[in-house]
Order: structure tokens, then sequence, then C-alpha cells
């Protein structure tokens, strides 16, 4: 989880050439008849499982970043990107993904996993400073992603794509409803949705957005919240966790695209969680309403 040098930067790039053909080169039998394909698969299948998956991860020292780091920094190769440089976060690699550029492209190469974080993230935020971190930094990684023959992009959508049915009825907010952005904000994300769309179409990869809630900094906990509607689309840290678990993990074969809605399970909400449940194995187990939470991440063992 270091900054690459440049020599690393060469062996990550070797390392994803290697996870797209066989480790396992062996003579071609000169009989045809004597070469058994199932054997060949069975130990290419055993050799990629052995393998801890990269995961890269823009936006690594906000509040989601801080958060998914250790909950996975036992678990996956992580390489951690971040505009904000620290010299007490030595292993966050310094970079402006607005500008595109290849010293920090080059860290996508052997990447299993992109985890998009990376933005601005004041909802009340002008078009003026949205632009770069929520636009142009977007449309680079992307970029970068589809380069470097990336599998998987998960990308941290919001609420705000569909913030518009707020003062709308009470009906269940599902992912199949016309997107309805509440601000300029939430309008970068609906285009970050859309451009993944375009992106799982053209490229051999498959995009998941995760239309998040509510997620405080720290321990975020939901007596905190500012009101109701706070309230009843809060992601607690434990269930933030598991969403972009199964966001990573789970075998979607039948679609390069999905989007689903990202919350605990909280009483009363009109989010709706069953595209989250059916096409990633999303469970969340936390209530905002709860007399008493368990909302810290769990461990990985």
């Amino acid at each position: 989880m270091r900054p690459a040098r440049p020599s690393d930067r060469d062996e990550r790039e070797e390392a994803g050439r290697s996870r797209r053909r066989s480790d396992f080169d062996r003579p071609i039998e000169e009989d045809p008849s004597a070469f058994d394909e199932t054997d060949e698969d069975e130990a290419l299948s055993e050799g990629i499982e052995g393998e801890p998956r990269v995961v890269l991860i823009t936006g690594a020292r906000g509040n989601l970043g801080r958060k998914l780091r250790a909950a996975w920094t036992d678990v996956y190769d992580l390489v951690l990107i971040d505009k904000a440089a620290d010299e007490d976060d030595p292993e966050v690699i310094a970079a402006d993904l607005a500008v595109l550029d290849d010293d920090w492209i080059t860290h996508f190469h052997g990447v299993d996993t992109v985890v998009h974080l990376a933005a601005n993230s004041d909802e009340t935020a002008p078009w003026e400073a949205l632009i770069g971190p929520n636009l142009d930094a977007l449309a680079n990684v992307f970029h970068a992603a589809a380069l470097a023959g990336v599998e998987r992009v998960v990308f941290a959508s919001s609420n705000h794509v569909m913030g518009g049915y707020r003062d709308r009825g009470d009906e269940p907010i599902t992912v199949d409803l016309d997107p309805l952005p509440d601000s300029p904000y939430g309008v970068t994300k609906l285009v970050g949705e859309r451009l993944g769309q375009s992106l799982a179409r053209a490229f051999d990869l498959t995009f998941i957005a995760l239309r998040l809630g509510w997620i405080q900094e720290g321990k975020n906990r939901p007596e905190t919240l500012p009101d109701d509607w706070a309230r009843k689309m809060w992601l607690s840290n434990a269930d933030l966790i598991r969403l972009f678990d199964c966001a990573v993990e789970a075998e979607i074969e039948d679609r390069s695209f999905v989007i689903v809605n990202g919350m605990s399970r909280n009483h009363g909400m009109r989010w709706d969680l069953s595209d989250a449940a059916e096409l990633l194995g999303y469970l969340p187990t936390d209530d905002a309403f709860a007399a008493r939470q368990t909302s810290e991440p769990r461990s990985h063992s």
C-alpha cells in the first residue's frame, strides 16, 4: 500500500498483464488429443484465487476512503490516490486527477477494481467548484480505468441524484424512477452514472454506481443527524463497508451496468434497496431509529 517507485510501476504493469494471460505457461503438446483444457483452466483458476485483488481507491484520504482503508488494509492489495499529500500518510499517492497525467495513470495498470470516491462532497457547492473535481477528474479516472483494462469500476454516486423526490409524495424511491437531481452536485453524480453506462458498453468492464445515503465523518451516529429526512437515508459505517464489500465482490454475470441505492435498513424510509439485495447481495443491518446501534465497521478475518 505504498506509493509506487518507478520499478514498482513496471512490476504493477507486468502483474496486470499476467492477470490477463495464463500464469501457467507451458509448451503445447505435440499430440492435440493429449492437451487437457480442463486441467489448464483449473490450474489458472487456482492461481487467480490465490492472489489478493488489487483495488485502487481515489479520494483515499476522505471520509469514505479512510473507512474503506481501515476495513480493507489486510484484505486487498490497495493502491491509494488522493489530491492532498501528507507526509504522515506515505501510503497515499498524491495526484490531481482533474489533470490527465501519465504519472498517475500508470498506477491503474494491474488494478482489478477502481473505487472512485474522489470529488468535492459539498452538496451546496456551485458549478465552478465542481467542474474540476466532480467532472474532469471523473472523466479522467474512467479514461484511465478503460485504458488499463480494469475489470470493475465502483462509483460513489449519491442520493442527491434523486433528491428532487423529497417533497413529491411518499412513494418508494427506486432506481427505475427518472433521475431528479436537487443541486449541481447531484447533476455531477448523474453525469458519472451516465458516463459509466457508456463506459460499460464500450469496454469489457462492469460499472456499479452506488447512490449513497447520509454518511457523517467519524463515528457517524444517527443521533447527530440533522433531521428525519437524513435519518431515513442514513448509511452506518458498518453497512457502508458491507455495501462496498458487495460491490467489489458480487458476481454479476447478466449485466455490465448496475445502479443501486445505498442506505441502512432505516425504519419508514422511502429508499428502495431491493436491487442492492438482488444484484449485489447487500443486506444492511443497522437502523437509524433503533434504540441501540452497532455501527462501527467490522474487522475482516
